[in-house]
């Protein structure tokens, strides 16, 4: 899922934000945790023109800075399989070793079990359908146990495979990545696991790229959701100047905003602070780290009263810190809401926008509203902001109504962000189904709009049909680029005709019958093939990158009445140089 958009105060998370400006901004993971030098005091004197909002002044964030937001690269390695005959079995010894004892302690091929194992895990590593592969990946920060990320996995250099399309990871673990020699094993304590299909980019920039797709990009992939972490990633506060009072100060302060079961933080020493994500921000822990850095400290009678009034002066300001205004306002709870109602008629978009996201994280019904007409407004800068905050409300029934006449809206970013706004709330304009076993998630929503196919590329394996009655409509002819599937109809055809080749040999199936609705037709080239007979087949198996491409390709000739749209992040974007970063993460 993607983090919500949060603005932290650049001066408060000047040790991991690259920057900050008006406006909500999404999390960047090119961090570091260089300590910033704070002086002993509430104001930190050397960060200059945010020092003085009120949004700063007296607050948690003045007094040190967060450790551990940082992305932490792991790597290890792994098998996988189903390949056919394109994968290999050469190995270097210390891995082969590693990979034959992991496999032993499974249930499949414990020498132990009842019955003895149909192969051996030496026979699975000598046979062409696996190949051992490099897995590479980054947990995020703040991650929590089992949360999810996207993985890389690649062939080893010098071995013999030459695609990795269709294949699927058997469960490894991912360590701590670290500069090796070549072949060399990855030690430690294991951090997370890795395990599913892989996609391979089916796309391809040039015909030349095309001609070297199994040298080079069919060697590896990308496994979407695949790792999984073992253990909450930890979170420390460092105060600036060591201080027990100061320490037992904000731990207080912490657990009274934000109470329940052993608290939220703990003080280890005069100098850290040990923080927990509570179960209400966990799939938004970044904005836990915004709020709890936000907390005022002082406690002397009617200051957070007097605060309330000050944030409500400075908002006005076009300069003025907006986002951690409304983030101090929400630290200090629902005694400001009457003082932000009274802004949401101002006659300044941010003011009204920025007080009407604090009322609606404090659960206003009313701010709502105010925040639905910004997600409406084509000409609204807030637009994208605003639909990010009301997937996030609390308020299911109101926010739910707003994105759903964004389904329909003209530009289709918006209507992408508006399904996957609605999607964990399992809105009903939602139908979702399963697709083969461990294939992909295909989703129907209903829209008046134009017909949009929205295929992701990270996260999960799903595909959305946006729109209503979607085709592919005769005369059509396609065969993709691997000559996996081919589909045919001539004008007068009452069904398509599906031929499917298999990806290892020279064997092809019958001519198939498959319906024009696309909805049909997908299930019938993604699912698991059921029943030996042909009148008895329930799909074709084919893999969710060859049905990503064949969707693509007939959306674009025509051949499917929709538009195609791939989810913007990109392979490069999503991984990047594996190289060290020069130590090991802090929380090791």
């Amino acid at each position: 899922m993607r983090c919500r958009h949060v603005n932290l105060l650049g001066l408060c998370l000047l040790s991991c934000l690259p920057g900050c400006g008006d406006g909500f901004l999404k999390f960047k993971w090119d961090l570091t945790e260089e300590k910033p030098d704070v002086e002993e005091g509430f104001v930190d004197a050397n960060v200059e023109g945010i020092s003085d909002s009120k949004a700063y002044l007296d607050t948690v964030a003045a007094q040190g800075y967060v450790e551990g937001l940082r992305r932490m690269r792991v790597r290890g390695y792994g098998l996988v399989a189903g390949l056919g005959t394109t994968g290999s079995s050469e190995c270097p010894k210390n891995i082969r070793d590693r990979l034959v004892q992991e496999m032993y302690k499974r249930p499949e091929f414990s020498r132990q079990g009842i019955k003895p194992a149909a192969v051996s895990p030496e026979q699975v590593l000598r046979s062409l359908d696996t190949a051992v592969v490099v897995i590479e990946g980054e947990i995020p920060a703040a991650a929590q146990k089992g949360t999810a990320f996207d993985i890389m996995v690649r062939a080893l250099a010098g071995t013999q495979t030459t695609s990795l399309a269709g294949g699927s990871l058997y469960t490894a673990d991912l360590f701590v990545y670290r500069e090796n020699a070549a072949g060399g094993a990855v030690e430690g304590r294991a951090l997370a696991t890795a395990s599913g299909p892989v996609f391979v980019n089916p796309f391809s920039n040039s015909e030349e790229e095309s001609e070297r797709r199994t040298t080079s990009m069919e060697r590896q992939g990308i496994i979407l959701g695949g790792g999984k972490t073992i253990s909450p990633r930890r979170i420390r506060y460092v105060l600036s100047t060591p201080s027990y009072r100061r320490a037992r100060l904000i731990t207080d302060t912490a657990n009274a905003r934000f109470p329940g079961r052993g608290g939220v933080a703990k003080a280890e020493s005069p100098s850290n602070i040990t923080l927990r994500i509570p179960h209400a921000y966990r799939d938004d822990p970044f904005h836990f780290i915004a709020l709890f850095r936000h907390l005022y400290l002082p406690k002397r009678q009617g200051f957070l009263e007097t605060r309330t009034q000050e944030l409500a002066k400075e908002i006005l300001e076009p300069n003025a810190p907006h986002a951690d205004i409304a983030i101090a306002w929400e630290g200090i709870g629902r005694t400001v809401l009457h003082t932000v109602q009274e802004l949401y008629t101002d006659n300044r978009p941010y003011v009204r926008f920025y007080s009407a996201i604090t009322g609606m994280r404090l659960g206003d019904g009313l701010a709502v509203d105010v925040v639905g007409e910004f997600a409406l407004n084509p000409e609204s800068p807030f637009r994208l902001t605003a639909i990010d905050e009301l997937r996030n409300a609390s308020d299911s029934y109101r926010t739910s109504v707003v994105l759903r006449r964004l389904l329909s809206d003209k530009d289709p970013r918006i209507r992408v962000e508006a399904y996957e706004a609605l999607l964990p709330r399992r809105d009903e304009m939602i139908r979702t189904a399963k697709i083969g076993h461990n294939n992909f998630m295909l989703d129907k929503v209903d829209s008046p709009g134009p017909n949009l196919v929205y295929v992701r590329r990270t996260g999960d394996q799903r595909i959305a049909l946006l729109g209503d009655s979607m085709y592919c409509m005769p005369p059509v002819f396609y065969q993709d680029p691997n000559n996996l599937i081919t589909i045919n109809a001539e004008e007068d055809d009452r069904k398509l005709t599906l031929i499917r080749r298999a990806k290892f040999g020279d064997q092809i199936s019958p001519p198939l019958p498959a319906d024009f609705e696309l909805g049909r037709l997908i299930d019938m080239l993604g699912n698991d093939p059921k029943g030996a007979s042909e009148d008895s087949i329930h799909g074709l198996a084919l893999d969710y990158a060859t049905i990503t491409r064949t969707l693509h390709d007939l959306c674009k000739s025509g051949g499917i009445n929709a538009k195609f749209m791939l989810q913007r992040n990109t392979t490069t974007e999503m991984f990047g140089p594996m190289t060290s970063t020069g130590r090991s993460e802090s929380d090791l």
